[in-house]
């Protein structure tokens, strides 16, 4: 790849990808471009927050300019996953992948905004003769106001210490169940554990004090940090098989996002499954609408 902080080669349509040095400088260009649209940005914006904190050097911060040298798009990358693209045109995207075809042949995977995603994997995989196939198809869906469930059986309650293994177990099943880049297991115990150092992140519903379905956030910098991202994401929603259909899971999210307004955050976002009409139901029966989709692409 070339040096940091120069422009890429083969720019595609007028457009040219640079590279940045750090998420510090990443975020002194991209920020107010990324926050425009904190849901198709999301897990870029919790990314450049993290790597803004604590310096990642193998993390990529890429960035897409126009003609005109403005802003058109963004992507990241943290090594070994595949390529990140938040949204992007597809021109930017294309002009991504020829750059990545000439000095990176082997990245496993990309995914982001359904269009960009799928204008670099073609192009990408047709530079290189690579095949190509269809991971994830994904919904993401953004809530500004809570509309609270029919009374289920159960309550609420953050997770605590003592919970640490059920919770492992739970994330460890949820990316068996629903991912297809499973991460190792010291990573799953590394973001459990990151998460048990704030007082929220983590809820558990329960009925008649035994834990049946969880999901975790991702956290709301106080005010005045930046970068901030406005918006926290839901995920890992996770209920044992012999425990779903009694609304546990929906009772768990709803009351969960009102805590993630509650502290801060403008709305809450969430990815769900297009294979799964079962979850984009009941997401959208507590507040949730949809606004764009994500697809995840292979290549071998």
């Amino acid at each position: 790849m070339s040096r940091v902080g120069e422009p890429m080669d083969d720019p595609v349509g007028g457009m040219r990808c640079v590279r940045d040095p750090s998420a510090a400088r990443f975020a002194t260009l991209a920020w107010d471009f990324l926050v425009r649209d904190p849901v198709r940005n999301n897990i870029i914006c919790t990314l450049v927050e993290a790597g803004y904190q604590e310096e990642h050097p193998d993390w990529e911060w890429l960035r897409v300019l126009d003609g005109d040298g403005r802003l058109a798009g963004v992507a990241m990358r943290t090594p070994p996953r595949g390529l990140l693209l938040g949204d992007l045109p597809p021109a930017g995207a294309e002009a991504l992948a020829v750059t990545y075809a000439g000095t990176n042949g082997s990245l496993s995977s990309v995914s982001g905004p359904a269009t960009a995603a799928t204008a670099f994997a073609r192009r990408y995989a047709a530079i290189l003769g690579r095949s190509v196939r269809p991971g994830m198809a994904l919904r993401m869906f953004r809530l500004d106001r809570v509309d609270p469930p029919p009374a289920v059986a159960g309550r609420g309650r953050p997770v605590e210490r003592a919970d640490r293994d059920l919770v492992l177990d739970w994330v460890v099943a949820f990316s068996a169940e629903t991912l297809t880049d499973n991460k190792p297991r010291d990573e799953q115990i590394a973001s459990v554990d990151r998460r048990l150092g704030y007082a929220d992140l983590m809820w558990l519903w329960e009925v008649d004090g035994v834990p049946v379905s969880f999901a975790w956030r991702s956290p709301v910098g106080p005010p005045g940090q930046w970068p901030r991202t406005p918006v926290t994401r839901i995920s890992a929603v996770y209920t044992p098989p012999e425990q779903r259909g009694h609304g546990y899971a929906s009772a768990n999210v709803a009351e969960l996002s009102q805590r993630g307004l509650d502290a801060g955050a403008d709305a809450c976002m969430l990815y769900a499954d297009l294979a799964n009409p079962t979850s984009n139901k009941i997401y959208q029966r507590i507040g949730y609408r949809p606004v764009g989709d994500a697809q995840e692409w292979w290549f071998s």
